[in-house]
């Protein structure tokens, strides 16, 4: 016979022997027939050999019931279940195990640790009992019950049971199972829309401080309500929690009405339930990854070492894009999310050559440090899906796992997409997109397969596993976006060559940021401006002033331009698109306020430069004073791009040195140079605790076009630049400690470029005003997963180009793209807002974050006393995990929870009763 049935057998037959005497049933007029509750067993509290029996087989001795007080209240030894809560009052205390010498059967506890009131039917006050929480009687807290502990399981702030008086409950029978009529009591979200059951009926206190702080969240608007048990609760298409978009309970500006149905325009053709962009979800617990993908990706596989899965390998025959994904602990001395992907960058490359590299530092939107990183990487011959099983081999060495064996047909080279994410040191995720770089760059850069990359590489794809999703719905106007771009260039001998080839760069940005519609200024001076020795070249306090005028830009960086009379005031190169005005003379420096020219001073500071640069031109001009050439506009963002090929050696405020002064070497930053901190207070880090140190009070950006680390850059004409070639510039080994530079560009969040060559010095700066774009989009208010955006617009900028208003492209020409990391939308081209009144919607699923494990997995996982439900994985409240995690432990004093009539065991970790 099956052990729980011998257990219900032996229940029933104490239940039989402890039944009530039977009342009359047939009452004479006027009596009411009363439940005199059971007759309990007959016990002698004088009997010495209590100790030794259990008259009503509950699991106490009949001594102890006799002695032990609980509050002020014994358990009687003649019946099982005192409080006729439906659980034997051992279980109730923690006991599964008959009483030593006598021949009684109890239920064994499954949680000794969970401790209820065996003399209170409802321990917790909730509504029900005890024997309703626990539905299957065995003493824990399984998946599918509530807490006898808690009146408030989920923390919806609904008690578990029936209402009572001004609080609001859910299980309003008290049955213990949920009714189709009923909120569920084990769940924050009975219908799963995204509004929290409280929020939806108006709750507004947290009926449980002690454990709910954090994930309660009050109905800011408690007379309107919606129905907790329908997703939609208007049936207009368009779930409650899409439409109160910031799931408080009220219909703030620019959201829907869940109460009305209203899901017109814009809205209406994108947030309608079977309007919704489709993604789906591959996820790996043991790998704690969870992937959300276009349904294209039809062949996603197992990677494993041995029997455990590592990650998963995928492959989208549609757009010719493959990924892999993949955890392992953060290698050997990395505490960093760009410490990870230098560190694996030569796996990466041993598989084809890298170059034209960027990388960019930013939190995902869990929170986690995260690098993205994008090379080019050769491999003309190669088939795609090949080389992607080729980056497994190289990344999990010895692992299972690989595509199919039928060749894509599309060869490389190839266009990586990577995601590095510092979860913690033990725990690094990757995700790499790759794709044959001629499908996603020049004329397919628009093409799917290049925002597919993009989406899988800019974190918005990736979710711890078990992480759940919602769905949203944001309506809204944009405003146009103002930038004022600095430029920050490095005019010393060695730059001629980097000059030119950032001034080839200058038409396609202009393009870009015009097609965006964004307002946009650029500004010049060099690595000398703040120097206070005019000895030091032209350019000293010579500011290049802000101009839209591309042909001037470009008249900055091209060499031999000069300011000549003969074309009225003009730079002399280039003569096209537009002609460049210019002030000659030395007002606005060398060549008449052309060329930057080359003779600058050599100990090149360009953080000192941006720094005194910005002093001199903000606060800035007001919004509605006219604007001022010299000065930055207060509502604009102002962005710092640098170009140099050597790091930088600021000294002071208005000084540099050679190597940074004392003890420096070209390999080894001096003793005298600013602090990186100090540089990074000043312009902003990514951290939101911390004001910026700069007039403005806000962060400004700092890209950075510079020498990789490890790489030697500036070295004379005609020499191989190698770290042994005596004539390089100044770049500190990354044994000998950070690059000044990399650490500012990457502390503000800023694109890390490379100055090796001409095509880098173009993937850079592509890169930066991607995300200058981006940064100044519309911000969603939840972290979207990128391949479910669908956006409508009321009215676009051209319909006779943009024709599907109801569904806008994705397209950096005619259409939006999203930027993961910022979590924002831009618009291109036709596909603009006609004007800033212009309603926009937006629809998308995003992520929910309810997994708090950084390591992945569950802590103490292998305990025996772990429990899914538990915030700390071990069951009950007097157990919690120990430091190494891997072992559940009794907390101090038994987490304080046995009250005034007991005291913590700390052996055995129960609360066991005071003896009167």
């Amino acid at each position: 016979m099956n052990p729980r049935h011998l257990i219900s057998t032996a229940l029933l037959a104490m239940s039989l022997l402890a039944a009530p005497a039977c009342t009359d049933p047939n009452p004479g007029p006027g009596e009411t027939p009363t439940d005199p509750g059971p007759t309990p067993l007959p016990t002698d509290p004088n009997d010495p050999n209590n100790a030794a029996k259990d008259t009503d087989c509950d699991g106490l001795s009949d001594k102890l019931e006799f002695e032990s007080s609980y509050g002020g209240a014994k358990t009687h030894p003649g019946l099982t279940d005192t409080d006729q809560d439906g659980l034997p009052d051992g279980l109730e205390v923690g006991v599964g195990k008959p009483v030593t010498g006598t021949s009684c059967t109890v239920p064994a506890d499954a949680d000794a640790s969970l401790q209820t009131s065996p003399v209170k039917a409802d321990s917790d006050a909730d509504g029900l009992r005890d024997g309703a929480e626990d539905a299957n009687h065995n003493g824990k807290v399984d998946d599918d019950e509530t807490h006898p502990l808690l009146a408030d399981t989920d923390c919806d702030g609904l008690r578990d049971g029936p209402t009572s008086g001004s609080v609001k409950g859910e299980d309003q029978d008290a049955s213990g199972t949920r009714e189709a009529s009923e909120t569920d009591p084990r769940r924050f979200d009975t219908d799963g829309d995204g509004i929290s059951d409280g929020v939806e009926v108006g709750a507004i206190t947290n009926l449980d401080e002690a454990n709910c702080t954090g994930i309660f969240r009050p109905d800011v608007h408690p007379g309107t309500t919606t129905d907790a048990t329908q997703p939609d609760s208007d049936g207009d298409g368009v779930s409650d929690g899409a439409e109160d978009n910031n799931q408080n309970g009220n219909v703030d500006p620019g959201e829907l009405d869940p109460r009305n149905s209203d899901a017109s325009g814009p809205a209406g053709q994108v947030c309608t339930t079977n309007n919704l962009r489709p993604v789906i979800f591959q996820s790996e617990e043991g790998a704690d990854i969870k992937l959300a993908l276009p349904p294209t990706f039809t062949e996603v596989t197992q990677i494993k070492s041995g029997t455990e899965v590592k990650g998963l390998v995928g492959y989208d025959s549609t757009a010719k894009v493959a990924f892999l994904a993949f955890r392992r602990p953060a290698p050997t001395g990395s505490t960093t999310a760009l410490g990870d992907e230098e560190e694996l960058q030569p796996a990466i490359a041993s598989k084809g050559a890298l170059s034209n590299r960027t990388a960019q530092a930013f939190k995902t939107w869990e929170g986690f440090e995260a690098v993205q990183a994008i090379y080019d990487q050769a491999g003309t011959t190669t088939d795609l899906k090949r080389r992607t099983d080729q980056l497994v081999d190289a990344l999990l060495p010895g692992s299972t796992g690989r595509l199919g064996s039928t060749a894509a047909g599309v060869t490389g080279n190839f266009r990586l997409q990577a995601l590095f994410v510092h979860r913690s040191n033990q725990s690094l995720v990757v995700v790499i997109a790759v794709a044959p770089i001629a499908g996603v760059t020049n004329g397919n850069r628009g093409a799917p397969a290049a925002f597919s990359i993009k989406d899988l590489s800019d974190g918005s794809a990736l979710a711890q596993f078990g992480e759940p999703t919602a769905a949203q719905c944001e309506r809204f106007t944009l405003p146009q976006a103002k930038v004022d771009f600095l430029f920050v260039v490095d005019d010393s001998g060695s730059m001629k060559t980097s000059q030119l080839s950032l001034a080839a760069t200058a038409q396609s940005a202009a393009d870009a940021l015009n097609a965006s519609s964004m307002d946009w200024r650029m500004a010049m001076v060099t690595s000398a401006y703040h120097v206070g020795d005019a000895d030091d070249g032209p350019n000293v306090t010579r500011l290049r002033r802000f101009t839209r005028n591309v042909s001037k830009v470009k008249s900055w960086l091209t060499e031999s331009s000069t300011c000549s009379a003969s074309t009225g005031g003009t730079c002399s190169l280039p003569a096209a698109p537009e002609s460049a005005p210019c002030p000659g003379g030395d007002t606005e420096g060398a060549n008449g306020g052309c060329w930057i020219g080359l003779g600058g001073n050599g100990s090149e500071g360009l953080l000192g430069a941006a720094r005194k640069a910005i002093d001199d031109m903000t606060p800035g001009t007001e919004p509605t004073a006219s604007e001022s050439p010299i000065l930055a506009r207060k509502d604009a963002t102002l962005v710092v791009v640098l170009l140099g090929d050597a790091d930088d050696q600021t000294t002071g405020y208005t000084s540099t040195a050679e190597n940074c002064g004392t003890g420096g070497s070209k390999d080894k930053a001096g003793s005298q140079c600013v602090s990186i901190l100090t540089f990074a207070e000043f312009f902003g880090t990514r951290s939101e605790l911390s004001v910026p140190k700069n007039k403005t009070g806000r962060q400004i950006t700092v890209h950075g076009i510079v020498c990789p680390a490890g790489k030697a850059c500036g070295c004379s004409e005609g020499k191989t630049c190698t770290v042994t070639e005596s004539t390089r510039e100044f770049n500190p080994l990354p044994a000998n400690g950070p690059q000044r530079h990399a650490s500012v560009v990457n502390a503000t969040g800023g694109v890390l470029g490379s100055i090796i060559d001409t095509p880098a010095i173009g993937a850079s700066m592509d890169a930066i005003i991607a995300d200058t774009i981006g940064n100044a989009g519309y911000k969603a208010l939840k972290p979207p997963i990128g391949a479910s955006i669908k956006v409508a617009m009321e009215n676009v900028r051209d319909p006779s180009v943009c024709k599907a208003s109801g569904d806008i492209p994705r397209s950096t020409v005619n259409g939006f793209d999203f930027d993961g990391s910022a979590r924002t939308l831009s618009f291109f081209g036709a596909c603009r807002p006609a004007s800033e009144a212009t309603q926009v919607a937006v629809s998308y699923q995003y992520w929910v974050d309810t997994v708090k494990d950084a390591d992945g997995g569950s802590p103490c996982e292998d305990d025996p006393k772990y429990s899914e439900t538990e915030p700390d994985h071990c069951s009950g409240p007097l157990l919690g995990c120990n430091e190494t995690g891997d072992q559940c432990v009794c907390k101090p004093n038994c987490g304080d929870s046995c009250g005034t009539a007991a005291l913590c065991d700390m052996n055995t970790c129960q609360c066991r009763p005071i003896i009167n």
